[in-house]
């Protein structure tokens, strides 16, 4: 598997459509959820997603309040990981970094809900490779450091606090934030790094 930095353009939109699914995967589901996931997992190449996506036709609205509401037993914030760090800093970096790009997120999360920012993620994958398809070299490099420095500055303390919580989830949950750890590991390694992007076996991997 490349580092990020090798992706042309349509490999950045294929990245993009596959963080949009980890995104979709990571909300709260209704109605309309489960077509949208099943439509989008046939776009996707990458085997485990759209594996994540066929548990989750079995989500229900109940299991998810129970582990990521008010009271649940998983903050999927990530100002419930961000330690002693003022927790009005950290949303009002989050709002800079959204506002930067345009992206405007669905309003009914916070703006640091773990599905919010694998969201912009994936938005940011798509901005490169629209920048790259224009021949905008600095607007795309600008995008792709904007999306390495939110990885590891917010979505990776997100996603690691979230799957270090020693609760049982839903099939598609546990699969998909192991998705999402794998991947910041890996995105987060320098591009010259002698590593290998496993899959992983098991009841986490698909």
């Amino acid at each position: 598997m490349k580092n990020s930095t090798d992706f042309n353009s349509r490999e950045l939109l294929a990245l993009a459509a596959t963080w949009r699914l980890a995104s979709l995967l990571l909300e709260r589901p209704r109605p309309e959820w489960k077509i949208e996931i099943a439509r989008l997992a046939a776009e996707v190449s990458d085997p485990r997603l759209p594996a994540c996506a066929a548990d989750a036709a079995q989500a229900t609205e109940e299991c998810y309040h129970r582990l990521f509401g008010p009271a649940g037993a998983v903050s999927p914030r990530e100002v419930s990981y961000c330690g002693f760090e003022d927790p009005g800093r950290l949303i009002a970096e989050l709002s800079a970094f959204y506002h930067a790009f345009s992206f405007s997120p669905r309003r009914e999360e916070s703006i640091d809900h773990v599905s919010v920012e694998a969201g912009f993620v994936g938005y940011l994958f798509l901005k490169e490779a629209y920048a790259r398809m224009r021949n905008a070299a600095a607007l795309a490099t600008i995008a792709k450091e904007a999306r390495e420095r939110f990885l590891s500055e917010h979505l990776a303390r997100s996603a690691c606090g979230m799957r270090a919580r020693p609760v049982e989830m839903p099939a598609y949950l546990q699969g998909v934030l192991s998705w999402l750890n794998d991947r910041i590991e890996f995105d987060c390694r320098p591009p010259d790094a002698s590593v290998i992007f496993h899959e992983p076996t098991g009841p986490l991997g698909r």
